[in-house]
């Protein structure tokens, strides 16, 4: 088959965009949320809890030895385009802070 024709073309591009759209319901799960806040914190993770998501990003608290922290990983939509755009082969990671700091960029965490 070749891909020269426009019609192909746009064929591919249109279930490559129904591909993405589809992934904003998709939430990852809590094994793969400890991994990633592994590979972050670089200490094990005992539990994941309070995981909650909105149409871009999932929110949870990895807990460990050394306490709890807030961290947030993209997912749905945005997770599914960071790994179009990087052709796959990079893989969206945790962003972790200690529970309770100021500053930064975990809003939804206020209370």
């Amino acid at each position: 088959m070749k891909l020269h024709s426009p019609v192909t073309r746009l064929a591919l591009l249109g279930a490559l965009m129904i591909g993405v759209a589809g992934c904003s319901n998709i939430k990852p799960t809590e094994d793969h949320l400890k991994t990633l806040s592994e590979t972050n914190l670089g200490e094990p993770v005992k539990r994941v809890s309070n995981v909650r998501s909105d149409s871009m990003t999932t929110y949870y608290i990895a807990s460990t030895a050394s306490g709890d922290y807030n961290c947030s990983v993209p997912s749905g939509a945005s997770g599914g385009m960071f790994a179009v755009a990087s052709f796959g082969l990079m893989k969206p990671a945790a962003y972790c802070q200690p529970k309770g700091a100021r500053g930064n960029g975990l809003t939804p965490f206020n209370q």
